[in-house]
């Protein structure tokens, strides 16, 4: 069996699980609920000062508890790490999970921005992700997330047919958009709805509307 961690390797995730969730807790019970959310730069902090804590750790640990190996022909002195994630040692991945955070911050950070102006400037044929219970009134709760895609476009008013077909869960949406499924006329009822492009935004703030596609 592949051994994950050696030593005290297992307090990466538990320092940055903890920590994250903790802090997030702290920051809205005191400036108000979903401030963490809302402010990158409040996360960059928590993300530098948790990564300084493990890195500080890993070192300590590593320098106290490395195992020395003596080269037979030279007598060289080398030192092995005694706790490691994933053959890492404990303070390398100080500088791998802020990478990654970042990385998938920014991606996401790109992602909204570029829903936002699809959004803000709609085009026939762009199919949105939806949760048609925060939506429509007497959806079922449980089979609630579809599709909806533009069929007209006239100044700031859009209209859109909803997906006949409706998931427990986003991945069986995001299946249908990659496949090319959802842009099959079959897919949709004839009923048009018409919403305001200000709407449409505030669904997208509320999580109502969570992915925009353009061809």
């Amino acid at each position: 069996m592949l051994a994950i961690w050696k030593g005290k390797g297992w307090v990466v995730p538990a320092i940055f699980l903890a920590a994250f969730a903790d802090v997030q807790l702290f920051v809205d019970y005191f400036m108000g609920e979903g401030f963490y959310s809302d402010n990158r730069w409040v996360k960059v902090m928590a993300l530098v000062a948790v990564a300084i804590l493990v890195g500080v750790i890993g070192c300590l640990f590593n320098n106290r508890d490395g195992v020395i190996h003596i080269d037979s022909e030279t007598g060289k002195k080398t030192k092995s790490p005694a706790h490691t994630l994933l053959f890492l040692p404990i303070e390398v991945w100080a500088v791998i999970v802020p990478f990654i955070f970042l990385s998938v911050d920014y991606f996401n950070a790109e992602q909204e921005s570029k829903s936002l102006t699809y959004l803000e400037k709609p085009r026939v044929n762009d199919i949105y992700g939806v949760d048609f219970s925060k939506i429509f009134k007497n959806e079922d709760p449980t089979y609630k997330y579809g599709t909806m895609v533009v069929v007209s476009v006239n100044l700031n008013v859009i209209e859109v047919q909803s997906s006949t077909h409706a998931y427990d869960g986003k991945s069986g949406v995001r299946k249908d958009i990659y496949n090319g499924k959802a842009k099959e006329a079959f897919y949709y009822a004839d009923e048009v709805t018409p919403f305001n492009v200000r709407e449409t935004i505030k669904f997208y703030d509320d999580g109502a509307i969570f992915s925009v596609n353009r061809k």
